[in-house]
């Protein structure tokens, strides 16, 4: 790989049962890691958000239906939205991950469970990750501790941790899922595992399917004789996610393939008439999603504090300028090319979908492929000078945490 730095296949660490002066120091190097990559950015997360209102925790809903043996929801606000009202009950749409994740929570607090606690833990999780993720790539020292601060603090994935409804809930999970993969992907690359891992991702955001062409692609492209073999392990890897969701389906609307978003009959009154004129998914509505992407300006107030984030969300550019760094990535490096790849397949479904993202921070959908894209940023800031990579860094930290301010000021 040209775009990063060498990585060893295999990362061999000495474990004796005999000789604990070698395994101790491994164990505490191990706890203290996720002390730090874990513990301090959940304590952040919390810090930033301690009060909320406790609202669209749709998961939790479906998890206290699990408990009880059903997979329909009752007893909601009536102020939620995306349900589905079929044959006299109520369904989610969203796929089941983020709900069975918040089972052992809801069998002890009930629907008390605070889904945006269980959030910003998988949101700390998916720090530890990416800096895991950092160094089997070959990025060392202060590099890597910046790079997993702007993953965790300097893009979006900030507010959508500490926002923590359905919504940003869904996306936090899917990024658990890519980056479980990313990580076997640059460690012992066994496809069956990155398959599961990918399941797991498709188990709570459907769109990211798409991302497996990051690993088909490499297979073609640098295993051409293998990758059959690679491709079927990663199928049978997938296979037993894919079937629960097509069980799911299944068990519900009577189709494996019918999620339930095609029928969705309960929408906002802001979503109502587009949805009555294209339907939920059209290519009417790519533009509006591309404006917003690249064009999308805060609010400008006429006085202090002058600016604002607008609530329909604001550009990549500016919501984390580390995006410019796109521009000096390797792109002939051909996991630098899989990446832009794989993060422009997975943009396609919601480019075409009725809803930008509600109120939000940013762009949220942006979640669904930043484990990929990351890469390349990731490989732009580490060609550009050092000063100008760190400035890159700091200001999206910064605007970051403004945004955050707002969104919790604001009650997003």
């Amino acid at each position: 790989m040209s775009g990063f730095k060498k990585y060893p296949s295999k990362i061999i660490v000495p474990v004796s049962i005999t000789n604990m002066s070698i395994s101790l120091p491994t164990a505490k190097h191990i706890l203290l890691t996720m002390a730090v990559w874990i513990l301090v950015p959940f304590g952040i997360y919390f810090a930033s958000h301690p009060t909320h209102p406790d609202w669209y925790k749709h998961f939790v809903y479906q998890a206290w239906g699990f408990l009880q043996g059903r997979l329909d929801i009752w007893n909601l606000p009536s102020y939620y939205v995306d349900l589905i009202y079929w044959q006299d009950k109520i369904y989610l749409p969203n796929p089941p991950l983020p709900s069975i994740l918040l089972v052992p929570f809801v069998a002890i607090w009930g629907i008390a469970t605070e889904q945006i606690r269980v959030c910003m833990l998988v949101g700390a999780i998916d720090v530890f990750l990416v800096w895991i993720l950092l160094g089997k790539m070959g990025f060392q020292g202060a590099l890597r501790i910046g790079l997993s601060i702007l993953y965790g603090f300097g893009t979006v994935h900030y507010s959508a941790s500490i926002i923590g409804t359905i919504w940003f809930y869904a996306h936090v999970v899917a990024e658990l899922g890519m980056l479980l993969a990313l990580v076997e992907f640059f460690g012992k690359r066994r496809f069956a595992l990155i398959g599961f891992c990918m399941g797991l991702a498709f188990l709570s955001r459907q769109a990211t399917v798409l991302g497996s062409l990051f690993f088909l692609g490499w297979l073609i492209w640098e295993r051409p004789e293998r990758w059959v073999y690679k491709g079927i392990s990663f199928g049978l890897g997938f296979a037993p996610l894919f079937g629960l969701q097509s069980w799911f389906n299944w068990a519900r609307f009577g189709d494996p393939r019918e999620s339930g978003y095609m029928l969705q009959n309960y929408y906002s009154s802001v979503q109502a008439p587009e949805i009555k004129k294209y339907g939920l998914f059209n290519t009417a509505y790519i533009p509006k999603h591309l404006k917003l992407i690249f064009m999308g300006m805060p609010d400008f107030l006429p006085k202090f504090p002058f600016v604002r984030p607008n609530p329909e969300g604001m550009n990549i550019w500016l919501t984390t300028p580390a995006f410019f760094a796109l521009l000096a990535a390797n792109w002939l490096d051909v996991l630098v090319v899989l990446a832009g790849l794989s993060a422009f397949a997975i943009s396609l479904p919601a480019m075409i979908y009725t809803a930008t993202g509600w109120v939000q921070f940013g762009y949220r959908y942006a979640l669904d492929y930043l484990p990929f894209l990351f890469l390349a940023i990731a490989s732009g800031l580490q060609r550009m000078p050092k000063v100008l990579a760190w400035i890159l860094i700091v200001a999206s930290v910064l605007v970051n945490i403004w945004g955050v301010y707002w969104s919790v000021k604001l009650g997003w």
